[in-house]
């Protein structure tokens, strides 16, 4: 009768050795030191057994690394929420600014500078979008770089009138328009400017 010979996995032992029965006590211990990172071989140097004996019994345990101050992250906010409430948190900064001239002062300053901060909102991805969200000074420094030139054309508009054409700058924020509203400026020839000095 062909089949498994009793005495083979005697012969492969080391001479002088005991063999020692696994109970279910070991086998717990060799999955905590799977779970701490340990190789199969490590934990049988351990555990006074093999790497093979190792593998039979906690072969598909995979080592569960912890990093000390790690937190499973939240769960992502959608990113069309995430953008309307920053939308909405920039427009009232532009809104409640302290500054002359004040912004509320032209409803067209302030329907442009919302279509702007969407229009940028709306290019980021969700990771700068949270970041943005989570960190005040990173919010100022948008506002700056996405609406810097349009209130600086504002400001001069106002400024302009209220110097040259002493206009109340209430009246002038009124009735500035977004450079995207306006004709283009034609260029002056050279020949035009001969002409103007002499």
């Amino acid at each position: 009768m062909r089949g498994r010979r009793r005495g083979s996995s005697r012969l492969r032992q080391a001479p002088g050795s005991t063999r020692r029965r696994v109970t279910q006590e070991m086998i717990d211990e060799m999955t905590e030191l799977r779970h701490q990172g340990l190789t199969h071989k490590e934990i049988g140097k351990r555990m006074g057994c093999s790497e093979r004996t190792s593998r039979r019994y906690v072969g598909k345990v995979e080592p569960q690394l912890h990093l000390p101050g790690r937190h499973p992250e939240p769960e992502a906010e959608d990113p069309r929420q995430l953008r309307e409430r920053l939308a909405r948190r920039f427009s009232e900064v532009v809104y409640n600014a302290q500054v002359n001239p004040r912004p509320r002062e032209s409803v067209a300053f302030l329907a442009e500078s919302n279509r702007m901060i969407w229009e940028r909102l709306a290019e980021m991805d969700p990771l700068t979008l949270a970041l943005l969200d989570r960190d005040p000074e990173l919010g100022t420094r948008f506002l700056r770089e996405v609406l810097s030139h349009l209130y600086a054309d504002f400001s001069l508009h106002v400024t302009f009138d209220a110097n040259i054409d002493c206009i109340e700058p209430s009246v002038s924020a009124a009735r500035w328009r977004p450079p995207r509203e306006r004709p283009p400026i034609e260029p002056i020839d050279d020949d035009e400017i001969d002409d103007y000095e002499a």
